[in-house]
Order: structure tokens, then C-alpha cells, then sequence
């Protein structure tokens, strides 16, 4: 398995709150925000999501590798091999050549894959999730812009004939159609 392999392998699996975890920094979280422990910092500026972190104070970031790096002080590959000897992500153990340990090795790659299998549904959800946000917030943008038009022709439409036209009144003529148009599409 390759160094990119693994720590794709990581970064599917787990989460930034469970590489906490394993070091006991993230009992005391509030709001995904804790004291930095990369600096030993007293006040909250170290903040996390599920996918990494960024101290606001030493202006560390990165993602669950690289934190396991800046606070044990490992290489890439050293910090790779911390994370899987704490939640047993793959194994690279050597492989004899008795039955019995080629029936164990299967077991353990059948585990391997079962465990793949599963990081890779949990990455597949993540991003699922992520698009359905996105598409989701692009609808909102959408729609606030449609009322706002729909607001302002009501809002600055003339009174009378001899009036002038407000611009936002001329804006809202012009784009509440189209603004229509593409809410209709994207719902």
C-alpha cells in the first residue's frame, strides 16, 4: 500500500474530532474549538472541523496527518504508521508461508477491504452531503434574489405617470423574469 494510499485511507475514515481523540484533546471541545495543543495554548483559538484545523495564534494548519506531524514532531511516513497503530486501518505485517498464516493473512485482508469498503461509503456520503449543501445554498442565493426584485418593483414602483423610474424599480424589470427562470431550474 502507498504513502498516498494510506493517508487517503485516513482522511476517508476518520475524523479530525476522533485524531483528537487519541490523544485526549478533544473532551474539552466547544464549538469544534479547543486550547492549541501545538503551541500549548491557554485560550480557545484552535478550531477543527471533521477534515482538519487551524490554530488562529501559530497559524498551524493542515489536515489529520499533518496535525499528527506538528504535534509529535514525526515525518509524514512516521505519523502515517501512529495513526494506524491506534485504529488499525491496514496491516503490513509480512506474510509466512505456513496455511495457517496465509488463512489469518485472508482474514485480515478480507478486514482490510471490509474497512476500505466502509471509509470509501463514508467518503462517497461526505461528498454527497457536501454537494447537496452546496446545491442547497445556491437555491437560497436564488431565491433571496428573487424576493429582493420581487420587493423592489413592488417597493419603488412610481406612484404616478409623471414620476421617474427608480433604478432598483428598472433593475427589478429587467431581471426578475430571468430570476424566475432560474429558480424554476434549479428546483
Amino acid at each position: 500500500m502507498t504513502t498516498k494510499e494510506k493517508a487517503d485511507l485516513i482522511k476517508a475514515s476518520l475524523t479530525m474530532r476522533e485524531i483528537l481523540g487519541m490523544y485526549g484533546l478533544a473532551r474539552n471541545s466547544r464549538h469544534n474549538r479547543i486550547p492549541c495543543p501545538i503551541h500549548d495554548g491557554k485560550d480557545r483559538n484552535f478550531s477543527f472541523t471533521d477534515f482538519g484545523f487551524k490554530c488562529f495564534v501559530c497559524g498551524a494548519e493542515g489536515g489529520l496527518v499533518h496535525f499528527v506531524e506538528l504535534y509529535r514532531g514525526l515525518s509524514f511516513e512516521a505519523a502515517l504508521e501512529e495513526i494506524n497503530g491506534h485504529f488499525h486501518l491496514w496491516d503490513d505485517s509480512l506474510e509466512l508461508e505456513t496455511v495457517e498464516s496465509d488463512t489469518k493473512h485472508h482474514k485480515k485482508d478480507s478486514a482490510f477491504r471490509s474497512r476500505r469498503a466502509i471509509a470509501k461509503l463514508r467518503h462517497e456520503r461526505r461528498t454527497a452531503d457536501r454537494e447537496k449543501e452546496k446545491a442547497e445554498e445556491i437555491r437560497m442565493t436564488l431565491l433571496e434574489e428573487l424576493w429582493r426584485l420581487d420587493a423592489n418593483k413592488i417597493k419603488y414602483a412610481p406612484k404616478s405617470e409623471d414620476e421617474p423610474f427608480h433604478p432598483l424599480y428598472v433593475e427589478a424589470c429587467h431581471k426578475l423574469e430571468y430570476q424566475q427562470y432560474l429558480v424554476e431550474s434549479i428546483v
